[in-house]
């Protein structure tokens, strides 16, 4: 049987436990378009700056790597089916009443943060463009996030680290 370094490079960085997010950008036209990530990473706190990393295979590709602004939402524990919804492309669309403009950015309604960006820099690396992001605002509200490991979803509870 033939290795497929790939598949075993993707299982390996699957035990790599995330948060989930939902990345939302307006189309060129008309719409709001969300796509699940969990790539989000913050690189500086002066200036405020996050960034995730767009798959330059993705049939959204377009959309999100033009945008010049953008927002993200932390995903609640209780949001598998929006998670699962969003990382589908025939399920893209955001509906009117399931967003808001934060700081001139589109973001999700929901989550356990959120994050209002404007595109700093974008960088190729590999198959994949790097969007780094000036947060322009934040919020965040209490409560459980989804998680991500070995291709399973989850939840992550302050109180399973004793914060209160």
């Amino acid at each position: 049987m033939e290795r497929d370094a790939d598949q075993e490079f993707r299982r390996a960085m699957g035990a790599f436990a995330t948060g989930v997010t939902v990345v939302s950008a307006a189309r060129p036209g008309a719409g709001l378009s969300g796509m699940t990530v969990n790539s989000l990473t913050s690189v500086s706190l002066q200036p405020r700056l996050v960034l995730w990393c767009l798959g330059d295979q993705s049939e959204r590709y377009d959309t999100f790597a033009e945008a010049e602004y953008w927002g993200v939402a932390i995903l609640g524990a209780d949001a598998e089916a929006r998670a699962r919804r969003f990382a589908r492309a025939e399920t893209e669309t955001i509906e009117p009443h399931e967003a808001e403009m934060f700081a001139g950015a589109p973001v999700l309604r929901e989550g356990v943060a959120q994050f209002a960006c404007r595109t700093h820099e974008r960088h190729v690396a590999g198959d994949h463009l790097i969007i780094i992001g000036r947060v322009l605002d934040f919020r965040v509200r209490p409560g459980p996030a989804l998680s991500f490991f070995r291709g399973c979803y989850g939840r992550i509870d302050a109180n399973d680290f004793g914060d209160k």
